[in-house]
């Protein structure tokens, strides 16, 4: 441990720098995890959250903080073949591959958190070069029991899988111990996020011609129409049977109306296979008993993960899932997640007067600490002709709207952490980004964008200024 400590002072030295200002106007520093020590709390030896004004995560330390993060720290995006030579000369190697590469990879990048005021290494990036030898900032740890992602051109209907079901249970606990265990004694991690952005509605679901997330796709089955068209042997299908039940209190009479269909009894639904396979959305009673039987799967779905983690470590944060905010996701399992989860994580891209609203209702509804996890203000230039999220005309409109939603957002009172995507561009010259890209902070030859590394920096000094005032 006290190598790992040396590690972490190390960079809080570098990032000595960083002088915020409380309100009284008295400079504080930041302790080894970024955490504001103009307001401090009980020191627990680990990552939680606390409550008074507004809303803190809170350093092992006892310290105050707020997490802003990078994500895509991808390491071939750094040795294409339009940028190697260029990043062999930044990093002083003569191969970018092997233990020299990731050695050198992290120095830069802890090198470039420390100008840009970055204290967290967000859900999507390889901490093998982050963590390697020890974890040196504060890092979030995907732990994946269900791989439904939104971005994924092709989700098997399978992978839907059964949540009620005993070897769903005994699959999160394997996880549990594999992944779980052996961190739990670790000070940086701030806590486990489960699948990005799961596709759980029949918006999330539906057939796209384009996603932000990549290529077009067809529709997926989703859980509701997965889980009832199994057979009577699945425990899905059995809660799915009494639910329904439960909605028409009994009377298979006033679901066969709803339906169309000539069950004699809820056995027989039971024992039914593959009886509806699709979704009438003009149905308003059929899309409500999905979105009510959904709702029952989530929650087991939580339930059992966050069991199988806290089997294995009671310690750290439980973020659950990514929320896809973009789409009706976040509105619809909220209520179910939070009770859960300690903080409420969403993914959106929009400007902040697009978040304000839902910012507004997912407050009142989790009561809980927020972060956005995947966000960022984009422009389109040669190579990056379909960049996600929203699209600035220009470089000093993008700084603007970066500038816009970091102030208003960290002066919420209960909001507490931003994930940028992402450090630098993967343009289309990227084999694997030829249908979307990034737009980075830093450009794929390691030139940043002035006017934004001017704004984030001005941002993030003020950073705690700003939430003492929510």
């Amino acid at each position: 441990m006290r190598r790992r400590e040396l590690v972490g002072g190390a960079i809080a030295a570098a990032a000595s720098s960083f002088l915020v200002r409380h309100a009284s106007g008295a400079d504080a520093r930041l302790d080894r995890f970024g955490g504001w020590t103009g307001r401090r709390f009980e020191a627990s030896g680990f990552f939680r959250v606390e409550k008074d004004e507004r809303w803190w995560l809170v350093t092992p330390d006892g310290n105050a903080f707020l997490s802003f993060g990078f994500n895509h720290l991808t390491p071939d995006f750094w040795r294409q073949h339009y940028n190697r030579s260029a990043w062999e000369r930044v990093l002083s190697l003569t191969t970018l591959v092997g233990p020299s590469f990731t050695a050198a990879l992290k120095t830069w990048v802890l090198k470039t958190c420390s100008e840009y005021g970055f204290n967290t290494v967000g859900v999507h990036n390889m901490l093998d070069v982050m963590n390697r030898p020890l974890a040196s900032l504060p890092y979030m740890l995907p732990i994946t029991f269900v791989d439904i992602p939104h971005w994924k051109t092709d989700v098997p209907n399978e992978d839907f899988v059964d949540v009620f079901s005993e070897e769903f249970a005994r699959h999160c606990d394997r996880l549990g111990a594999e992944i779980a265990a052996p961190v739990k004694n670790d000070p940086f991690l701030l806590g486990y996020s489960m699948t990005d952005c799961a596709l759980f509605t029949e918006e999330d679901c539906r057939e796209r011609p384009d996603t932000i997330g990549g290529a077009s796709r067809g529709s997926r089955i989703g859980w509701p129409r997965r889980l009832r068209n199994l057979g009577a042997e699945a425990q899905g299908k059995q809660e799915y049977v009494q639910t329904m039940r439960d909605l028409y209190r009994g009377e298979i009479a006033d679901f066969n109306r709803t339906y169309g269909s000539s069950f004699d009894s809820f056995g027989a639904l039971a024992s039914a296979e593959r009886w509806r396979r699709h979704t009438d959305l003009s149905n308003g009673n059929e899309t409500r008993d999905n979105v009510e039987f959904l709702k029952r799967v989530v929650a087991r779905y939580y339930q059992t993960a966050r069991d199988a983690i806290r089997r294995y470590d009671s310690n750290h944060l439980f973020m659950g899932d990514k929320l896809n905010a973009n789409t009706d996701a976040m509105d619809t399992v909220l209520p179910v997640t939070s009770p859960f989860t300690d903080v409420a994580m969403y993914q959106m891209y929009g400007r902040y007067e697009v978040q304000k609203p839902g910012l507004d209702r997912w407050s009142s509804i989790a009561n809980r600490p927020i972060i956005n996890g995947d966000a960022a203000f984009t422009m389109i230039t040669e190579h990056m002709p379909r960049p996600y999220g929203p699209i600035a005309d220009n470089l000093r409109q993008r700084a603007e709207w970066t500038e816009e939603f970091f102030r208003a957002a960290f002066a919420r009172p209960e909001f507490v952490g931003w994930h940028y995507c992402g450090l630098i561009d993967a343009p289309n010259l990227i084999p694997a980004r030829q249908a979307r890209q990034h737009s980075g902070l830093i450009d794929g030859y390691c030139e940043p964008y002035p006017a934004l590394k001017k704004v984030v920096r001005k941002c993030t000094d003020e950073m705690y200024q700003l939430a003492s005032k929510a």
